[in-house]
């Protein structure tokens, strides 16, 4: 499995001939909206994606991006809530399904299963399954001890927010909530797009076994051993 950072909550994860992408924000819609500017550079263009599937895991700018999907083709399917179901019919968008935590989809390689997010909107976080490993993508969540029922799911890996603001855990929180699901490997995400909406990511990963920073816009192979660039 290969997986690139494509900053704040977006990743590419490719399985085989499967890929697929999580929160793409590939724009500057948020500086367009409410004025806060990116500070990282868009990692690829938005009208080259032609994956298998597109996630949104709740209707915000940063994670359903209108002027991201704007330059997608207008074929692409889309995996999001029922709200983000919505927004995509109304920015021309059929070809979507909507997921309720607990309900699963399998795309290709990859087993994708809705689970519990707190957040200021409908949300889910993400068990993707494939390879033999589990992955666990927080999207955007408050602290919640239902979170802590994700250790059922007995993920290998953990990608889980760090900011604190707008909806988040802070990182104290975010080290309880991954101590609790007990993965042997934790990454921090949410921490690096916004200069209002930032956090020291060192401060999970220097206090979290297994702790790792993925670098923007890099790709890593997950092997059995861990990441390798």
């Amino acid at each position: 499995m290969k997986i690139r950072f494509l900053g704040q909550s977006g990743y590419l994860l490719k399985s085989g001939n499967t890929e697929i992408i999580i929160d793409p924000y590939l724009s500057d819609s948020v500086n367009r909206v409410a004025g806060r500017p990116r500070m990282l550079p868009v990692p690829i263009n938005p009208e080259s994606i032609n994956c298998n599937a597109v996630i949104c895991t709740h209707n915000h700018l940063d994670h359903l991006d209108p002027d991201t999907v704007a330059k997608i083709n207008e074929n692409q399917f889309y995996i999001t809530t029922n709200e983000g179901k919505e927004e995509l019919k109304g920015l021309g968008r059929t070809n979507v399904k909507a997921l309720s935590t607990g309900e699963s989809i399998t795309v290709g390689d990859f087993t994708i299963t809705a689970v519990s997010a707190c957040h200021t909107v409908e949300a889910f976080g993400l068990i993707i399954e494939a390879e033999n490993k589990t992955l666990y993508f927080s999207g955007d969540t408050l602290f919640d001890e239902k979170l802590f029922e994700i250790s059922v799911y007995k993920p290998d890996y953990t990608f889980i927010c760090i900011n604190g603001r707008l909806g988040n855990m802070n990182v104290n929180e975010a080290l309880v909530t991954a101590k609790k699901i007990g993965a042997p490997v934790n990454i921090p995400n949410h921490y690096d797009m916004f200069e209002s909406n930032s956090e020291n990511p060192a401060l999970f990963t220097e206090n979290i076994k297994g702790g790792f920073t993925m670098e923007f816009n890099t790709e890593y192979t997950l092997t059995t051993q861990g990441f390798e660039k």
